[in-house]
């Protein structure tokens, strides 16, 4: 009986929010004109359920979290077209200096075949998006060649000697019924893995100080110190794979990248092949897809960092309140392109 009225209480208080943010994001889709569609209704409610339950999961309460964080959240997902229950994008909560009080925010990434989704659904003259090749090490490959106006494809011949993905290629069939191929190579990723340290660097005191955003000037610039060598090593390695055996880079790589480094990898290079190709979007869509960057989102932060830095008075009740991982939960593979 009493699982029962447990599971009534969520149901309600799900249906709440679902209608409360729903509501506001069909608000933002009818002020500048962009029609709030069926599908996009459906996205914008499974994504809502999806942030609900890591809420509840993850013991946060949505009333005392940052709404324009859970707001945006979902409208990414309806303004993209994503679909949390195709596995087609995730959510994770994470812990940020608002104004000088640390929060609960929502943030919102592509994974699985999201990227996919949206060269099909957004994609500039994109008629059929195929199964991407994943070309391993050892395989035989020949690159696609342009003969006037006329393509030749690029050939393939898989040999099964490793396990090592270097390339990926996407076939897309243009609504001309020409061909294109799509592809993005294995060392491509080390930008995205620079990024991604990077980011995790942003609230990195290193015991200087209890508080980024309450550093003083002089130990800001101890910090920067400390940093520095970290990102020079990342520097200085040439390759995806060197970067990962970084040493002193390691510790500020989630799991995702050093438990699974081959699937972050494959997930990268699909991103890098698809990203660049032109999409027709409205301008929610185009903000949203801006907002998931990695190096903007980065850019932003580090800019929010700086906006909030006061001179730092130590007190004896001072929380310490950065930990060296910010993210709570994740309900997915971490893919922020």
């Amino acid at each position: 009986m009493a699982e029962e009225v447990k599971s009534k209480e969520f149901t309600t208080a799900l249906s709440v929010w679902n209608t409360t943010v729903t509501n506001a994001v069909s608000g933002d889709f009818k002020s500048i004109g962009v029609p709030f569609d069926d599908y996009s209704k459906t996205c914008a409610s499974n994504a809502m359920c999806a942030v609900y339950d890591l809420a509840v999961r993850s013991n946060v309460n949505l009333k005392e979290a940052d709404m324009n964080s859970l707001v945006g959240v979902v409208k990414n997902a309806a303004s993209l077209k994503l679909n949390y229950n195709m596995g087609e994008c995730y959510f994770q909560i994470r812990k940020k200096n608002i104004r000088g009080k640390y929060v609960d925010t929502f943030e919102f990434g592509v994974q699985g075949k999201g990227n996919e989704a949206m060269l099909r659904n957004f994609g500039v003259g994109v008629k059929k998006v195929y199964s991407p090749w994943l070309v391993m090490e050892g395989d035989d490959f020949a690159y696609p060649k342009r003969k006037g106006m006329r393509m030749e494809p690029p050939e393939w011949t898989p040999k099964g000697l490793s396990n090592k993905c270097v390339r990926v290629v996407y076939p897309v069939l243009l609504a001309d019924d020409e061909e294109e191929y799509l592809i993005a190579e294995r060392d491509q990723v080390t930008i995205s893995l620079f990024a991604h340290v990077r980011q995790n660097l942003l609230n990195e005191t290193f015991g200087i100080c209890p508080n980024i955003y309450k550093a003083t000037a002089e130990q800001k610039e101890k910090i920067k110190e400390k940093k520095e060598p970290i990102l020079e090593a990342l520097r200085a390695c040439k390759t995806v794979d060197e970067m990962l055996a970084c040493e002193v880079a390691r510790p500020y790589m989630s799991l995702a990248w050093l438990d699974t480094p081959e699937s972050m990898i494959q997930t990268k290079m699909r991103n890098k092949a698809i990203k660049p190709f032109p999409k027709d979007l409205n301008p929610i869509a185009k903000e949203s897809l801006l907002m998931i960057d990695e190096v903007y989102k980065a850019r932003k932060e580090e800019e929010a960092i700086e906006a909030n830095s006061v001179e730092f008075v130590p007190e004896d009740d001072e929380a310490v309140v950065v930990d060296g991982e910010v993210v709570v939960e994740s309900s997915g593979e971490e893919t922020a392109e």
